[in-house]
Parts: C-alpha cells; sequence; structure tokens
C-alpha cells in the first residue's frame, strides 16, 4: 500500500540560531502559502542542521490514530516526493528572510 507524502519536516540552518524560533511562524506560513496541500513542521534546532542550509526531510509513514491496521506481510510505504519538489522547497527556504513583512 502506498500514498502521497503531504507532510514535511524542515531543519532551520545551524547558523540562524535563536532567530529560526522566532521565525517559525512566518517561515511555516510561507511554505504553506507557496506550496498548497501540504503540512509542514519546523525544527529550529537538531542533529541533522546544515551550516548555512534549510533542510527538507519528507515524513515517510504514519503512526497512531487513524492508521488502519496492516494484514499480514502488507507494507505501509510512502512514494518519495518528485524530486523538483524538493528542490523547489529548498529554493523557497534559500530566498527567505528574516526582515518583518517581506514574506
Amino acid at each position: 500500500m502506498t500514498q502521497e507524502i503531504t507532510e514535511f519536516v524542515v531543519i532551520a540552518p545551524a547558523s540562524m540560531g535563536k532567530a529560526a524560533e522566532y521565525a517559525a511562524p512566518r517561515i511555516i506560513e510561507r511554505l504553506r502559502r507557496s506550496f498548497p496541500g501540504y503540512l509542514f513542521h519546523l525544527e529550529p534546532y537538531g542533529p541533522l542542521a546544515e551550516e548555512e542550509e534549510f533542510v527538507v526531510l519528507p515524513m515517510m509513514g504514519t503512526i497512531g490514530e487513524g492508521v488502519a491496521p496492516l494484514a499480514a506481510g502488507e507494507t505501509l510505504m510512502d512514494r518519495y516526493p518528485p524530486k523538483w519538489l524538493l528542490e523547489a522547497m529548498q529554493e523557497m527556504l534559500r530566498e527567505f528572510e528574516l526582515t518583518p513583512g517581506l514574506h
């Protein structure tokens, strides 16, 4: 069974420091406007952070309420998002400025 990935975790660059936490609502809102139909979560700090670049990670599975039990031998594998989509998200994040009111 496969399904489209609709949720992403965005890890802020380490160089942003505390500014990423303050800007999180604006970053998430900009992503939602630019990529309707997808959900985003921002992690302002993390072990996977790059020094200068945002990291976009697709959430590849679902665990919890609302998930139907799988039959014996059945796996739940989400389809990896198209490369162009991840590249477009990365490009939008590169252009994001922390100055209030610009986005």
